[in-house]
């Protein structure tokens, strides 16, 4: 579970959709308290901001930020509003409680968590009047510890060295990430980490020097314990591996608590679940697949339970590794010995959990991350922060998404329902697909018998805990909707309707709209609220570029939308995630006017200090020369065509410059050098320079290079632990590059990995639907490059892909949609949701134009 959802699905229960939505009807009356002259209001996304006009910010310096609890939060807000007005400072604050307690929730950015207010002295003077003056007035008042700062006193005050103006530079993995100005003119990450850390040329005040040392002279942690490895963070605290220091005792494992922080809905901090952890522990002391709690204590201001060191692997990680239908041609005895294995680990779960019950505890927080394999086969349960018991049952206010049951659910009936979604995610790792439609569970259920040897009855419980009404025929359907059997038959017919695909997944876009709203036209993964809701991997572009490219209609006034906010929002430049993109987009539509004035406002001079558009097809300089080259076609521009190559080679010499073995750099189409090798290939097309291939050969051997060889015959890109078969990071994107160069060097040796690269596209379950990372983008590589394969035709292989599309398909208003990436809300973008189904089938299955400059099957 990537952390950075979680607050981005509590403001809608289809679509992830931004905090500030969510908090809207809770924000502070200063949010939009009339102000006296000489001051002018601005907003952040998440952030009210409060500025003196005439008074001119440095670029950077020492900024305070003030820590709240959310009882007293107004309190200070007030304070702090007063105080800034008084002296003529600028400062910006959370906009209500609800986005205060995700700030400070459980899987909140650590960096982030207790920033309640920031304030912005223009100098050291103003910095230490502000210290003093608001230490005084918020004196006794506590919030969360800022952990990327340094503590002002006891109070709730905090100071870091920052950036004030907003400017950016790449770091150490080519993220374009905010920046400070270095002494030399460099622009450097400003790097917001879990620690206080002062850049080594950054000046420090006369009046914080004496706390900056005393912070840097910390050393002992005062744990009676040695730390021998992390096992996980989050906003709560870490949880640790240590062992008893100066003793050669057993390991023992740490669970930190910071006190205010790691809230969960209700605003429970973690210490007070710390403590009803041990407590349950205590009361379950002896119950087979628990472990043993060796006490509490305390260090700093932070608690700590030292419990029994469960060695094994978690139940999440034995499917990653056992999990038979991840490899192309899952062999049926395989499929077989995991079904008994998995059937044995139900039996061994059911009989641990009946032991926690019958000591009157509920668990409380049952999903595979919670539950480990031991070596000699037993389960054991981890993490009781959650549990209550029966007498004093107290629903839990946090939980895995999936796993937790809809409100209605009591005592262990929590639980119970828990057990059955393990029971689904056992064997279709898609738990979270029933709580965005329940129907979703009948037809998993369905799956799981038609493909597993379980036994009469395994799904029962699935198809009770899990399931809704079964439709009965007499349920009213909007209008133009699809029941849900027809819209499932749609994909999975042996023989493809496409016109009646592409235009029931336009319909189920259509359906998603809000064209009232400025900020998107479309939903899509929580990325939107980051990069823009107009690109073409997250935005608008790419959804109507989906639609154009399949030959289904476009809405002109979703084409207005967006040439509207082209002309009057700003946007960073790129191709899948900025301006470029759409432009590209706009001009296919029709708008060559609004697309070329928003070409020349991107290549303003000084729009953006980012000095360097790095090497990534999604926002660097490969995407931006291959639309620059569009433009050249079309307009007949020289410029843009040498823009095009210089930017091409300038990448291209990077990464050679660089080599292979950079460390920072990323593999793939989106990510890696892939993309570079794609971009000179189309304008070695364009030009007829050899030596451009020449190039493209040699990076596309950088991304070969971190590929590995897998057991089952495939080739993918090596990350960490795991291998990725997908379109931005992995084989298949590298795939695309690589036909490409082979239909002009068909003997080059980047082709030896081909049919291994195919193979890895090739299985028969993949986890999430999209484009990028899915099983969408991995139909659109089968189909562009099936003219290289055995069989070329290749339409078994694609048939099956398609229908096995249905595992992710579910209904919203009567349409087929699908869920993005996480699976917990549904999306239409190209990057994760349904338009890039759209245009992957498209490709697969009437030779409609793929991702831009990838080729389509028809021309391959």
């Amino acid at each position: 579970m990537d952390n950075r959802y979680e607050a981005y699905a509590y403001a809608d229960p289809h679509f992830y959709d931004s905090p500030r939505r969510w908090g809207a009807t809770e924000e502070f009356a200063a949010v939009t308290r009339p102000l006296p002259a000489g001051w002018e209001r601005g907003d952040l996304e998440i952030w009210a901001v409060v500025r003196p006009t005439g008074v001119r910010l440095p670029e950077q310096g020492w900024k305070i930020h003030v820590s709240s609890c959310a009882e007293d939060a107004e309190e200070v807000l007030e304070t702090v509003f007063a105080y800034c007005l008084r002296e003529r400072t600028a400062f910006k604050f959370l906009r209500g409680l609800p986005i205060l307690q995700v700030q400070n929730s459980k899987y909140a950015p650590r960096g982030a968590s207790g920033k309640f207010c920031t304030i912005y002295p223009v100098d050291d003077e103003a910095l230490e009047r502000c210290l003093d003056g608001l230490g005084t007035l918020l004196a006794g008042r506590r919030g969360p510890y800022v952990l990327s700062d340094l503590r002002w006193g006891e109070g709730p005050l905090y100071l870091r060295y920052g950036g004030f103006a907003e400017q950016y530079c790449r770091n150490e993995a080519g993220e374009r990430v905010l920046a400070l100005t270095h002494p030399d003119g460099r622009l450097v990450p400003d790097v917001r980490g879990p620690g206080f850390a002062v850049p080594d040329w950054a000046p420090v005040p006369p009046a914080v020097a004496p706390a900056v040392a005393a912070r840097a002279a910390q050393r002992d942690s005062g744990l009676p314990y040695t730390v021998e490895r992390v096992l996980h963070f989050s906003n709560a605290g870490g949880v640790y591996l240590a062992r008893a220091t100066g003793a050669d005792g057993p390991q023992v494992v740490l669970k930190e608590a910071r006190p205010l922080a790691g809230l969960d809905q209700r605003g429970v901090d973690a210490v007070t679940r710390l403590r009803n952890e041990h407590a349950v522990l205590e009361r379950l002391a002896g119950v087979p697949g628990v472990p043993a709690q060796h006490g509490l204590l305390t260090a700093w201001e932070h608690e700590f339970l030292v419990q029994e060191y469960v060695e094994g692997r978690s139940l999440s990680e034995w499917l990653t590794a056992e999990y038979p239908l991840i490899h192309p041609d899952a062999d049926p005895d395989a499929v077989a010995a995991y079904t008994r294995d998995a059937l044995d680990i139900v039996d061994r779960l059911e009989r641990a959990l009946a032991g926690i019950h019958a000591r009157g505890v509920v668990f409380g927080d049952l999903h595979p991350r919670n539950l480990i394999l031991r070596p000699d086969g037993e389960l054991c349960f981890i993490d009781f922060e959650l549990a209550s018991t029966e007498e004093d049952f107290l629903r839990p206010a946090l939980g895995a998404a999936g796993f937790t049951a809809p409100r209605g659910y009591t005592g262990t009936e929590i639980d119970r329902y828990a057990l059955a979604a393990v029971r689904l995610w056992l064997f279709y790792p898609l738990a979270q697909l029933p709580a965005l439609d329940p129907g979703k569970a009948a037809e998993l259920a369905d799956a799981i018998e038609a493909r597993f040897p379980v036994p009469p009855g395994y799904t029962d419980a699935i198809r009770r805990y899990l399931g809704a009404a079964p439709d009965d025929g007499r349920t009213r359907r909007p209008a133009l909707g699809l029941r849900r059997a027809e819209a499932k038959a749609l994909l999975a017919a042996p023989e493809a309707d496409w016109p009646r695909i592409r235009d029931a997944l336009a319909a189920g876009i259509a359906a998603t709209a809000s064209p009232e709203r400025t900020d998107r036209l479309f939903p899509g993964d929580v990325a939107q609220f980051t990069l823009g809701g107009l690109g073409i991997a997250h935005g608008a572009a790419g959804v109507l570029y989906a639609l154009h490219a399949t030959g289904a209609p476009v809405d002109p006034d979703h084409v207005r939308w967006l040439a509207d906010a082209a002309r009057t929002r700003g946007t960073t430049p790129g191709l899948y995630h900025g301006g470029h993109g759409v432009a590209y987009v706009l001009d296919l539509l029709g708008e060559r006017e609004t697309a070329l004035g928003l070409l020349e406002r991107l290549a303003a001079p000084d729009r953006d200090r980012t000095a360097d558009p790095g090497t990534s097809l999604a926002s660097g300089a490969p995407g931006i020369a291959l639309a620059l080259l569009h433009f050249a076609d079309a307009t007949g521009s020289e410029r843009h065509l040498d823009e095009a190559l210089a930017l091409a080679r300038t990448s291209a010499a990077d990464l050679e410059k660089a080599g292979r073995d950079d460390p920072r750099r990323r593999a793939g189409l989106l990510a890696g050098a892939s993309g570079t090798a794609l971009a000179l290939v189309r304008l070695a097309e364009r030009t007829g320079e050899r030596a451009l291939l020449d190039q493209a050969e040699a990076l596309l051997e950088l991304d070969l290079d971190r590929c590995t060889p897998v057991a089952d015959g495939t080739f993918q890109v090596l990350d960490g632990r795991r291998v990725l078969p997908y379109l931005e990071t992995g084989s298949a994107g590298i795939g695309l590059a690589v036909d490409a160069l082979l239909a002009h060097r068909p003997d080059s040796p980047t082709g030896r990995h081909e049919a291994a690269i195919r193979r890895a596209a090739e299985p028969e379950f993949i986890i999430q639907p999209g484009l990028f990372n899915g099983r969408a983008g991995l139909i659109g590589y089968l189909a562009l490059t099936r003219h290289r394969a055995a069989d070329p035709d290749g339409s078994a292989l694609l048939d099956r892909q398609r229908a096995l599309l249905t595992l992710h398909q579910v209904t919203y208003q009567g349409h087929p949609a699908f869920p993005g990436d996480q699976l917990l809300r549904l999306s239409a973008d190209l990057a994760t949701g349904s338009a890039g189904v759209l245009l992957a089938l498209g490709t697969a299955l009437a030779g409609t134009p793929f991702l831009p400059w990838t080729g389509t099957a028809a021309a391959n």
